[in-house]
């Protein structure tokens, strides 16, 4: 019941993270490991806890995706889904072990992501002024790989591409996120609800906790410093990080 409760706990605040900054699979993912939950199964899970916060934020964004022409869209998406599609199965085809020595190295490049995101948009924004369709198709296939495989730190890559690789304003460019996001999320749940890797045990109540922290979250958002949460977070990803280095180097 204690563990029940921790990953609850865990499961608001990733929710009430990503509403506000970013992150939550930080809090989420090392959760489930505590809770004995096998690695491969354990970051399943937690697509699935944080899932109800991509839908929600595609839903946020509406009014920006309707200013994206539908063919572009789709073309996104698909893009989206395939990528997500090889991450998540090539995922199912990885071991707990070779995945638990992966881990502290994809908790570094996630937190190596967040930490440098205001930096990549800025950068990324001066890049832009014109749109490469194949730059964009590439570089979604590759980022929503990445997501169906793990997924931390996605939202920034995404962003960074876009307003490099297109004429896309900030406004846009996030609802674009949001709804490629989405899909890469709910294919690989899918995937991994298919192939058994989701301990719906847990995951279900996390998922309902979820739920509440993204709510809880966005009812707060205007309220609390972003940057602030944002850096609270960066600490406790750079901490993880290092913990996981020296329990892999233990």
């Amino acid at each position: 019941m204690t563990m029940l409760l921790i990953l609850l706990v865990a499961s608001v605040l990733g929710g009430a993270a990503n509403a506000l900054a970013g992150g939550g699979t930080f809090i989420v993912f090392p959760a489930l490991l505590l809770a004995a939950v096998a690695p491969v199964k354990a970051n399943a899970t937690a697509s699935l806890a944080l899932l109800p916060g991509a839908i929600a934020s595609a839903w946020v964004y509406r009014d920006a995706v309707r200013g994206i022409s539908k063919r572009f869209l789709i073309t996104m998406s698909a893009a989206s889904l395939a990528g997500s599609l090889v991450g998540s199965m090539l995922l199912m085809h990885t071991s707990n072990n070779t995945f638990s020595r992966l881990v502290p190295w994809l908790l570094l490049m996630a937190a190596a992501v967040f930490t440098a995101a205001p930096w990549l948009r800025r950068v990324a924004a001066g890049l832009g002024g014109h749109q490469s369709m194949a730059v964009l198709l590439a570089g979604q296939f590759l980022v929503a790989g990445y997501g169906g495989y793990f997924g931390a730190g996605m939202g920034v890559l995404m962003m960074a591409l876009y307003l490099a690789a297109s004429e896309m304003d900030v406004h846009t460019a996030a609802g674009l996120r949001t709804v490629c996001a989405a899909a890469i999320n709910i294919l690989a749940v899918g995937i991994f609800a298919w192939k058994g890797a989701v301990d719906f045990k847990v995951g279900v109540p996390m998922l309902l906790a979820g739920i509440a922290g993204g709510y809880g979250g966005a009812l707060v958002v205007k309220k609390l410093n972003a940057e602030a949460v944002r850096r609270g977070i960066l600490i406790y990803a750079w901490g993880l990080t290092a913990w996981f280095f020296f329990q892999m180097l233990a």
